[in-house]
């Protein structure tokens, strides 16, 4: 049987997650990468073009094939095709609730459906090297969590859970950027304030992250705030993390240099990270959880406080990775991930 994976969308998710896929399709053991791509315009021709030299095939609705073709693809298929003949779907728009009810749905449900985290209750969370025992439960459907949600599981995964401290509170404000570099509208001339709209949680970051861990059966007391700022380089979070014990320094650096999926770092602002991972990542991609600013690390008898980069866009993508080539190797769909290290970095 071949190995036929579908990611739908090609905008700052869809596309450098199409690339990793094609591009590393031999190492992890697929054949065929496929992307649905609804509109054919011209301006984004190029971009089309350059994923399919990565190695992938583009597929589109039965009724724009014609212009397809007269942008010079006389390769794309009709997508009605692709969905059958797939096994894992990954939804990276902002309809993939929709897209279930309307479509996914009323496939074969032996196949595998992925979402991102702006479509709260597709189905469980998952976050890679933060819950990857989630694949043994039942379900055919699972969303991955969203760049914010993997940063704040990290920083409780790493600080308080591993090392088996007690967290009585944690506390998350997520600098948002206004949009990504690729994007003309939605910019914020001014900070502005997401409301509180969880009485329990604050805004939905915490929320995720809570009910992330609590299926694993944690029942974690957090709160997020977020604020949309006037730049378009990367999220940054400020969070402090209250525990039972006192802490120490030293202790708190330790957890940090042996993590898998934080990295350090000692610039201190966002355009200098960002221009690394636009330098030295993967489609300009950092593809860690989160950036740690060693230098904002502060703690004081049981309270850790400190600011983290969100790399946006970027740290969701090995997790789709990751719920794909799992789904056809449960023997040894670790190992195979282990090729994706070449772009994680400890300190940038």
């Amino acid at each position: 049987m071949s190995k036929n994976v579908m990611v739908i969308g090609t905008g700052t998710i869809g596309e450098p997650l199409i690339g990793l896929l094609a591009e590393h399709k031999d190492e992890l053991g697929i054949d065929n990468v496929i992307f649905f791509k609804r509109t054919p315009l011209s301006d984004e021709k190029g971009k089309v073009e350059a994923l399919l030299r990565k190695g992938a095939k583009i597929v589109s609705t039965s009724d724009v094939l014609s212009d397809f073709k007269k942008l010079g693809f006389s390769d794309i298929e009709d997508v009605e095709n692709a969905y059958d003949d797939t096994d894992v779907i990954i939804d990276c728009t902002p309809s993939g609730n929709d897209n279930w009810e309307s479509i996914y749905s009323s496939l074969g449900q032996s196949k595998r459906f992925m979402a991102q985290g702006s479509e709260h209750g597709f189905g469980p969370f998952f976050a890679w090297g933060i819950n990857n025992n989630i694949f043994e439960s039942e379900s055919n459907r699972y969303l991955i969590a969203s760049c914010n949600t993997h940063n704040i599981a990290s920083i409780v995964k790493t600080f308080a859970l591993d090392e088996g401290r007690d967290l009585t509170e944690g506390q998350f404000v997520c600098l948002r950027r206004a949009n990504d570099v690729s994007q003309n509208d939605s910019f914020s001339p001014s900070p502005t304030i997401t409301k509180h709209t969880n009485q329990e949680f604050g805004t939905h970051h915490a929320r995720d992250v809570h009910e992330l861990f609590a299926q694993e059966g944690k029942d974690l007391n957090l709160f997020s705030s977020a604020i949309k700022l006037p730049t378009q380089y990367m999220h940054t979070l400020w969070f402090t993390l209250r525990f039972v014990d006192s802490i120490q320094y030293e202790e708190i650096m330790n957890n940090l240099l042996k993590s898998e999926f934080l990295m350090a770092t000692e610039k201190m602002s966002s355009n200098k990270v960002f221009s690394f991972g636009r330098d030295h990542g993967y489609h300009g991609r950092l593809l860690s959880h989160g950036i740690v600013a060693e230098q904002s690390l502060h703690v004081k008898d049981n309270i850790l406080t400190g600011y983290c980069f969100t790399p946006q866009d970027g740290n969701a993508l090995l997790s789709s990775v990751a719920g794909t080539i799992q789904y056809y190797y449960k023997d040894n769909w670790k190992e195979k991930m282990r090729l994706f290290n070449r772009y994680i970095f400890k300190n940038i």
